[in-house]
């Protein structure tokens, strides 16, 4: 590689003549040479070259509104740049650089620059937008605010719209309690995307789970139904349910805490059997034993009564389901009648008016003091306030107040936990018997008696 070919060839590329007269060579020039001769020397000793690359993202504007002149936007025939007539004070709305700007606030500075005057000539120039919006770099921000509009956001923007929305009908469905899978959420998104003309929005999978992750949303089970009319007086129930509480606080001054009661009915399955279990993955029938079917279709009631102060109060009441509401004389021979369960029985298994009061003597009053502030619920069968007037001639003044009805499972304390832990606590022992394979019927009467007996038994114990 000859360095005289490389200088002629340079002299070519520059358009200019070395055999020209000599001019006066200033330091910079000589010192640029120096440095050119340095790299014609490296490259014509090196026998091989690495060559590098860099790539920058430079921002250019490309938008076919460009401003071109400070005073592209046009003013008022008079020239005056201070056409409007406001307050600095007032009207000066940014003080500030934000990092991104908001559809609204996008929105006013296109507003506000685009306003024209009655011969159909812009108001306003950019020293008079620059005035009012300072956040605003320069005034290629207003065509770019312009273009953004007109496309109705980026590509990013849409998707953040699309879940905003979609998350907003998610939030009404649950509002009115309407159940929803996750082919609605999908279906929801389309269809917002087709509005945003965002075609390439697919509703994938991923972005289902990216959705139900951000705000926290599964599948679950319903565990309670309710009709459009009860949704509907939902705000009478809350009425009722503080004026229930005020009330409450108000009586519960004059009692202490072992002469506040609560009592409820519990209807328990015959045989309750468990609704999940281990098995195989990718099982297609998962079968569960059960000793009848037709147990599992029949129930018990049982009606247990706690205290403020923690306690389990008196024996536990059972009501029977038996034929025609009545246990015969042999029935009777055989029966088990272990001393902290009250058994009575009807042909349905729930209680009656009249069972009602045979609670009231076998169980609440030998069990309570001379002033007793009973809760219970609105159920028919105890709305009588006879039942508990009744009692005066015995000594005993009970003051019923009644829990509003469609409030109990917010408000009743046997509702909020305890009644939860009497049928886990059978159901555990019902799947015992039966993983064990123990040779008991724990449907036949006198069984049920005994795992009613061991329950209230447990229940009492401190710990619970």
């Amino acid at each position: 590689m000859n360095p005289a070919n490389i200088i002629y060839c340079l002299s070519k590329l520059f358009d200019a003549d070395l055999n020209s007269s000599k001019r006066e060579i200033s330091q910079s020039e000589l010192k640029i040479s120096k440095s050119v001769a340095e790299i014609i020397n490296t490259l014509v000793s090196s026998d091989q070259f690495n060559y590098e690359d860099e790539i920058t993202l430079d921002l250019i504007n490309e938008l076919p509104d460009y401003y071109d002149e400070i005073n592209v936007i046009e003013t008022n025939d008079d020239g005056n740049d201070a056409d409007d007539e406001w307050d600095d004070k007032e009207n000066l709305k940014e003080h500030y650089i934000p990092n991104t700007y908001s559809i609204e606030f996008m929105k006013e500075v296109v507003d506000f620059a685009d306003a024209k005057d009655s011969s159909g000539k812009r108001r306003r120039s950019w020293k008079t937008v620059k005035h009012r919006y300072r956040s605003l770099p320069d005034q290629n921000y207003i065509s770019r605010f312009r273009k953004y509009l007109s496309q109705q956001g980026t590509k990013r923007q849409k998707t953040q719209n699309i879940d905003q929305i979609v998350y907003k009908k998610f939030l009404n469905a649950r509002e009115q309690f309407l159940p929803m899978h996750d082919i609605d959420i999908q279906r929801w998104a389309l269809q917002a995307a087709k509005e945003m003309n965002l075609d390439e929005f697919q509703a994938s999978h991923f972005w289902l789970a990216t959705f139900k992750n951000r705000h926290g949303i599964c599948s679950r089970k319903i565990t309670n139904i309710v009709t459009k009319r009860e949704i509907s007086n939902f705000d009478d129930i809350k009425k009722s349910e503080e004026e229930f509480l005020e009330k409450f606080r108000q009586l519960s001054r004059k009692y202490s805490s072992k002469e506040i009661l609560n009592t409820d009915q519990v209807g328990i399955e015959k045989e309750l059997h468990s609704t999940r279990t281990l098995s195989f993955q990718g099982e297609k029938k998962t079968l569960g034993r059960v000793s009848s079917k037709n147990a599992t279709t029949h129930s018990y009631t049982i009606q247990p009564t706690i205290s403020l102060d923690g306690r389990v109060i008196g024996p536990m009441f059972l009501c029977l389901q038996e034929t025609n509401g009545r246990m015969g004389d042999i029935v009777k021979r055989h029966l088990f009648e272990p001393k902290n369960v009250v058994i009575t029985c009807s042909s349905s298994g729930k209680l009656t008016n009249s069972l009602v009061r045979y609670w009231r003597d076998k169980v609440l009053v030998p069990s309570i003091g001379k002033k007793t502030l009973l809760l219970s619920d609105s159920w028919t069968g105890q709305n009588d306030n006879s039942i508990y007037q009744d009692l005066k001639s015995v000594g005993k003044a009970v003051h019923r107040i009644q829990i509003p009805p469609k409030t109990t499972s917010d408000i009743q304390p046997l509702d909020k936990y305890f009644n939860r832990q009497i049928k886990n606590l059978a159901k555990k022992l019902y799947n015992r018997v039966a993983l064990d394979q123990l040779d008991i019927n724990l449907h036949e009467r006198n069984n049920i008696i005994k795992l009613v007996s061991l329950i209230h038994n447990q229940i009492s114990a401190p710990i619970f």
